[in-house]
């Protein structure tokens, strides 16, 4: 709400205008004071709206976290949702990402890492690919997070054989000393899931797929 004051001309004398000057003060203060309920300025912060409209809102000041706009929505930090999420008029859409691609170098045999040790796969849809029907491709996995999703998919026409093995008995495989699983033709697929161990710790299992092979 605009507030208003009583304005004093050039040819008001002050003293005569000190009741108006003083009101003047007292409508600002008046008003300052109604401001910082919600606003400190010592401590930075806005608490007890009832509402606010904005055309955008960005949160994070060295590094932006929440930037929202007439264009996008981005969150550029972990999200913990703590009730039901319901999509009310959207789709949710899973790795709604472009696919990485795995593809075997020129130098064979090679070794691809997915993800390291200090950094969980991403989360995405790999397509592997192996041109070179001699030597195989190795994809060494990584640990993920409890509850973590990857999909390994086999792209081209190539019939290269791709060997997926895990690091550190953080992949557990069906049947008796089987260790790793290949794929080596178009369309076949593993589906796998990060799961606790017992001990807090995520263990791949193979939750999916088709046409590989466990070896």
């Amino acid at each position: 709400m605009a507030i208003s004051v009583t304005e004093i001309l050039g040819t008001d004398s002050l003293s005569g205008s000190r009741l108006v000057l003083n009101d003047n003060f007292n409508v600002l203060a008046s008003e300052i004071n109604a401001m910082e309920v919600y606003f400190s300025p010592s401590a930075a912060t806005i608490t007890g709206l009832t509402s606010l409209t904005t055309e955008a809102l960005r949160v994070g000041i060295s590094t932006i976290l929440l930037d929202i706009n007439a264009s996008t929505f981005d969150i550029s930090a972990n999200v913990r949702i703590l009730s039901s999420t319901l999509a009310v008029s959207g789709n949710i859409i899973r790795n709604n990402q472009d696919p990485t691609v795995l593809e075997n170098p020129a130098a064979m045999p090679a070794t691809i890492a997915i993800g390291t040790s200090t950094a969980v796969p991403a989360f995405t849809t790999y397509v592997c690919k192996n041109s070179d029907t001699v030597d195989e491709l190795t994809l060494t996995l990584n640990s993920g997070v409890i509850g973590q999703e990857l999909f390994l998919v086999y792209g081209g026409a190539n019939t290269g054989v791709v060997k997926l093995i895990g690091i550190g008995g953080n992949f557990v495989f069906p049947g008796t000393g089987s260790t790793y699983l290949t794929m080596a033709q178009l369309g076949q697929s593993v589906h796998l899931l990060a799961i606790d161990n017992g001990s807090a710790v995520p263990v791949w299992y193979v939750v999916g797929g088709t046409g590989y092979t466990v070896v």
